[in-house]
């Protein structure tokens, strides 16, 4: 069996195992909540048992990552945000190989940055549903990552050690994720009064409002608009078919590039939660955690282009400097 569909396996039996006990759990706890909000003693917000429901997915994520990095070829220890790796000096902007290419990966989450930049939330509703889904959004960015592992691994003719190092970029974007959950737990706990306004109102709530009540339904928690871009990068990417290792080239270039847009998206978060929404500044130094660690694996993934034109110089060398009739080598 393959080395990439081995590990998927094995990930697969380790989150049904992890899965068990945290459905349990996430009952046993979603029960005792319910009794809670019943009583008015906690928000109707706190959605109690939701980390317990994530033990199966973050189990499998884990395990396959951790199998697919026990041989250690490569480094693990990555320079922190900030670091970068040069492409080789006497490579022109798009004159090396893959560089004619616009990375499926870079393109998407360019948009993904993007629409986010441009979002007003109208409520604090609205944001909720974004600290909401800061860890789902986040997480399909790792799937999109893993698919890119699994593919150098069993599809891509290439040195196994590139899968070991885009694997350990998925790692630190599943730390990031790990840590992305901590912010609506954050943010229910620090603001249990305010929740408690929305979901169980005395009479006349609104005359505490600061402003007049919108009339547009926007007092009502949307869904994440960061979540949905994110879950539009996996989307496309996990099915995104490169023609060529010209195309695949572009992806490990543009690796750090994507990570680095979607970290600049969750720090658009952050910064509003510290300069403009009214939350607490533990939430707001809580999702500048989040952005921190989307660097790192950012720094992490610049390792991977320079390992890759290292490991496979051979090969191209054959598209930088053909000899003459080089295409009668092709296959």
């Amino acid at each position: 069996m393959a080395r990439g569909a081995g590990a998927a396996l094995a990930a697969g039996l380790g989150g049904v195992l992890a899965l068990v006990p945290g459905l349990l759990l996430g009952t046993a706890a979603m029960a005792t909540g319910g009794v809670l909000r019943w009583a008015r003693q906690v928000p109707r917000g706190a959605l109690w048992g939701i980390r317990y429901l994530r033990w199966g997915p973050i189990a499998a994520a884990r395990t396959w990552a951790w199998l697919m990095t026990r041989t250690p070829q490569v480094a693990t220890d990555f320079p922190g945000p900030g670091h970068s790796v040069a492409a080789p000096a006497a490579l022109g902007s798009g004159s090396h190989f893959g560089g004619h290419h616009v990375s499926q990966f870079v393109l998407h989450t360019e948009g993904a940055r993007d629409a986010y930049a441009k979002y007003d939330p109208p409520s604090m509703l609205s944001v909720q549903a974004e600290y909401k889904g800061l860890p789902d959004g986040i997480g399909s960015v790792a799937q999109a990552i893993c698919q890119l592992a699994i593919n150098c691994a069993d599809k891509y003719p290439v040195d196994k050690a590139i899968a070991e190092v885009v694997t350990r970029v998925q790692i630190l974007v599943l730390h990031a994720e790990a840590k992305a959950s901590e912010v609506y737990d954050t943010f229910v706990k620090e603001h249990e009064h305010d929740l408690m306004r929305f979901e169980a109102p005395r009479n006349n709530e609104h005359m505490w409002n600061i402003a007049s009540r919108r009339p547009d339904g926007s007092l009502h928690m949307r869904h994440s608009v960061f979540s949905q871009a994110c879950e539009e990068v996996q989307h496309i990417y996990t099915r995104y078919e490169p023609e060529s290792m010209t195309h695949v080239a572009a992806e490990f270039e543009g690796l750090p590039t994507g990570l680095e847009n979607i970290a600049a998206a969750v720090n658009f978060l952050a910064v509003k939660s510290a300069d403009e929404y009214p939350v607490e500044k533990t939430v707001a130094e809580t999702v500048a955690e989040v952005h921190q660690t989307l660097l790192r694996a950012a720094s992490a993934a610049q390792e991977l282009f320079p390992l890759f034109r290292r490991l496979h110089a051979l090969d191209i060398r054959r598209h930088e400097d053909p000899r003459n009739g080089e295409e009668k080598w092709d296959v």
